[in-house]
């Protein structure tokens, strides 16, 4: 599903209402976001790739991973953010094409491991 870069920066807005979000433009068309908290402390800082400005499912991909790595940092696992490592990971990967670029595609990973997970629990 296409998307416009304005609603990727507002999407993005939303999905982080506890922190401060700004972006900035590199001139590549990607986009730099930053996460600050209350204190004004950065919390985390992001490319957003142009792929992912206007694809739902690769924007989507991109919050799961910054909420991944927030839960990760911020110490022990807490039940509300268990979740976020509960769904498949999903790793950008690229597919040969005549292009001068290789686009860009989403491959699940861990399969393996939680299959196994899932026969020790």
């Amino acid at each position: 599903m296409k998307i416009e870069r304005l609603p990727a920066t507002r999407y993005l807005c939303r999905q982080f209402p506890e922190f401060e979000v700004a972006f900035s433009s590199r001139p590549d068309g990607n986009l730099i976001m930053t996460l600050n908290d209350s204190a004004g402390g950065q919390v985390a800082c992001r490319v957003v790739q142009i792929d992912e400005q206007h694809d739902a499912q690769l924007l989507d991909s991109l919050v799961s991973r910054i909420r991944r790595d927030l839960a990760t940092e911020e110490g022990p696992l807490q039940a509300a953010d268990a979740d976020h490592f509960k769904d498949p990971v999903q790793l950008q990967n690229f597919r040969e094409s005549s292009e001068p670029l290789r686009k860009r595609y989403i491959v699940n990973a861990g399969e393996k491991l939680r299959a196994l997970a899932h026969l020790s629990a």
